[in-house]
């Protein structure tokens, strides 16, 4: 094709070439000057300069020669200067085409050089393009023709909306509406996108309105985000799977906190059933008897109702901490469950020999909590107090709260005993799973571990203070809960 423009090309110049040499030459000797078959030499020179560039020069050449021919042959003109400066003009008109054709083609080439930039730009890019108008797609890049599956003559010209998982369209659709309002606003979103197979593809959108081929249309960058979705799910997969064994192994923590408190908890039960034996024999006796007071039987019989509820109160406890349970965060009363779980370990704490002390605050505001996993937590603190001071002489445990309003975290709970204390090397180290101060026999040095994560999940922070030899102090901060909080419900049960 480009040969065959170029052959016809030369026919024309030549032609017209050539009619201006035999016009010059045949008939200058009818005219008085040449100048009327300039507009044949002119012709001549633009096309050859457009066409040819610096090689119309040689036809400037030329066509000058054959200009001034007739004068060589003695043909007599008499406008010799008109003559002569008409052929200096072929030559400035063809230098002058020169130059703009040079111009032109180095614009073009500039041009041509930048499109196949920003084309390799595109096509290269790791994002897929696409450009639609009208919801009629205008153009895609390769990335996008590879991600969904399509070639390009199959994209261009389908509907956007074929490209969005039909789940996903009223969102999308929303987001477009949101652009008209907020003035062509650009927009960023998460959308599956439907491959040419059906497949869904999760990507991320980032959409602008852009000028393209004479029109306003939507530019959209599209990022595959597939493998960054599939992990996050199987993150959430992780988290539930490791949220399922937290909860076995709270749950078997707060059994083997239970089986060590078996021997305190059977001497508790054994008072109640102690007493109601003999209230039950002194009511029987008198009713064998005939006495005629029955006050001393109602007496009796009220003291065994009473010994009745303090075994069930005992047992329902054990129950309470024996069984698993998802969390059920509601207003807990600190210095209320810490008196209760107390009472729970006293007979444990009374066979050890230990004497204990409360100093609770009347200030004290409610938490939002989970009451059972914070009395786990109060029940280990108290039970590794009470093994620490098995080998002391002095056995005193003081349980106090303190309210401090002006910090983050005001609700203050300390557990402070003259037992064996620790190291300064060892504290950082207690709330390590499975590291012990104890034997083998009283724990698996879990139970610090697990209260920092029962107190981090409330929002709270645990901390330990000691001196070997001479005790330790465990300090609980939670924070308090807020008014619209204590508006909305009372404590949990």
């Amino acid at each position: 094709m480009g040969r065959r423009k170029h052959i016809v090309r030369t026919a024309i110049i030549t032609f017209l070439g050539a009619t201006y040499c035999v016009s010059v030459l045949g008939y200058a000797d009818r005219f008085a000057s040449s100048s009327i078959f300039s507009p044949v030499a002119y012709l001549t020179l633009v096309l050859s300069g457009l066409w040819w560039g610096p090689k119309g020069i040689a036809m400037a050449a030329f066509l000058a020669a054959a200009a001034l021919m007739p004068r060589l042959w003695g043909v007599w003109m008499p406008d010799p200067w008109g003559d002569t400066a008409r052929t200096l003009s072929f030559f400035v008109v063809a230098i002058g085409l020169a130059a703009v054709r040079a111009q032109v083609l180095a614009a073009r080439r500039a041009q041509q050089a930048s499109e196949e930039k920003y084309r390799n730009i595109v096509e290269k890019s790791l994002a897929g393009i696409l450009v639609y108008r009208d919801e009629t797609i205008l153009f895609v890049n390769s990335r996008l023709q590879s991600l969904l599956g399509y070639e390009e003559d199959e994209a261009i010209g389908r509907p956007f909306w074929e490209f969005i998982h039909e789940e996903d369209r009223a969102v999308v659709r929303r987001r477009t509406a949101e652009r008209h309002s907020r003035r062509n606003a650009d927009l960023h979103y998460e959308c599956r996108l439907l491959s040419k197979t059906g497949t869904a593809v999760w990507t991320d959108l980032v959409s602008s309105v852009v000028e393209y081929e004479g029109g306003a249309a939507v530019l959209v960058s599209v990022y595959d985000i597939t493998e960054r979705k599939e992990n996050e799910e199987k993150r959430r997969e992780l988290s539930r799977l490791a949220h399922r064994q937290e909860e076995q192994l709270v749950h078997s923590t707060r059994l083997a906190e239970l089986g060590e408190l078996a021997a305190g908890i059977a001497h508790e039960l054994n008072q109640p059933l102690t007493g109601i034996k003999n209230y039950a024999r002194n009511a029987s006796y008198m009713l064998e008897q005939g006495a005629e007071d029955l006050d001393e039987v109602r007496e009796n019989l009220h003291l065994i109702s009473g010994q009745v509820d303090r075994a069930a109160r005992i047992i329902g406890q054990m129950r309470e901490l024996g069984r698993r349970s998802e969390r059920q965060l509601g207003l807990v009363d600190i210095n209320a469950k810490l008196r209760e779980t107390v009472e729970f370990v006293m007979p444990q704490l009374t066979l050890s020999g230990v004497h204990v002390t409360f100093s609770f605050a009347d200030d004290l505001p409610p938490v939002i909590g989970d009451r059972i996993r914070l009395e786990q937590v109060f029940l280990n603190l108290l039970t590794n107090a009470r093994q620490a001071m098995e080998d002391m002489e002095t056995r005193r445990l003081e349980v106090r709260t303190r309210y401090e309003p002006d910090a983050a975290l005001p609700v203050v709970v300390e557990v402070a005993d003259t037992g064996k204390g620790f190291s300064p090397e060892v504290g950082p180290k207690l709330f390590t799973p499975f590291f012990s101060t104890k034997t083998a026999a009283h724990g698996t040095g879990l139970g610090l571990s697990i209260s920092l994560r029962i107190i981090k999940d409330h929002k709270g922070a645990i901390e330990a203070a000691g001196v070997e030899g001479k005790g330790a102090t465990f300090t609980v901060r939670l924070p308090a809960a807020r008014e619209e909080e204590m508006q909305e419900g009372g404590e949990t049960p």
